[in-house]
């Protein structure tokens, strides 16, 4: 538990200072022409320069530590078996059209089990935190507890799937937020904020944390990955909702 502490405190400098930045692009973002490659250019470059930052002060800290990054990919180190997984602006298409919902993670693979991880919104200044056995909080001061809500008709449910899935959690009595941030979505369901979140189709950087963060608030949470890599999630803030959403999508 110790050494998965001084994890998160190299994390969590890892992603201040990579939000330094970001927050200062996102301003810079004003200044360019929505019609030209320009934003999309320049968000690129915002991501890239983001990973950079953070895969720079972790190795200074944990040279043998190897990555998973959205950007440059698998990069083994000396310690194949222990992992950062990096999603330096998860929601660049948000970042990019000057919409204020994106987050930095970062999460710690140990021989194929994440056990830390954080999700820090650099515009709202929430740093999102956990470690296995250990609880999740918002800012190091707030346990987070997902919100325990039973009925459909009751729950907001973030997404990020089809349309035939929406219409599906839509005509069952659930209202759907789709918001671009799925790293950002999963932490909101482990704080309460959203009950439940439906996703098909994502990468490991964009749940690795999440998934986490849920389960060490209370809350319930089945994957599949498929054979490209990606993954459909489910999760919801009880195990009645949970059952209800699994039985919609035969998941």
């Amino acid at each position: 538990m110790g050494e998965r502490a001084s994890f998160l405190r190299v994390m969590t400098k890892a992603a201040e200072k990579a939000a330094t930045a970001i927050i200062r692009d996102f301003g810079e973002l004003e200044h360019l022409q929505i019609s030209s490659k320009g934003p999309r250019n320049f968000a690129t470059s915002a991501d890239q320069k983001a990973e950079d930052r953070i895969m720079y002060i972790l190795s200074k800290a944990y040279p043998e530590i190897s990555f998973i990054c959205e950007e440059k990919g698998v990069e083994f180190r000396d310690n194949e078996d222990v992992a950062w997984i990096i999603d330096p602006i998860d929601g660049t298409s948000n970042f990019m059209r000057g919409i204020p919902y994106f987050a930095i993670s970062i999460a710690l693979s140990e021989n194929l089990k994440i056990t830390t991880g954080l999700t820090l919104d650099p515009l709202r200044n929430e740093c999102f935190k956990t470690e296995l056995g250990g609880g999740a909080f918002i800012n190091d001061r707030n346990r987070m507890r997902v919100s325990g809500r039973k009925n459909i008709f009751e729950a907001v449910i973030a997404t990020h799937t089809t349309l035939s899935d929406e219409e599906i959690l839509v005509k069952n009595g659930g209202m759907i937020r789709k918001m671009g941030a799925v790293s950002l979505d999963m932490a909101y369901v482990a704080a309460g904020k959203y009950d439940a979140c439906v996703f098909r189709d994502v990468m490991l950087w964009d749940i690795a944390t999440g998934v986490l963060l849920i389960k060490e608030s209370g809350g319930f949470v089945k994957y599949r990955k498929h054979d490209s890599g990606k993954f459909d999630v489910i999760a919801a803030s009880s195990g009645e909702l949970f059952k209800t959403i699994i039985k919609f999508f035969n998941f």
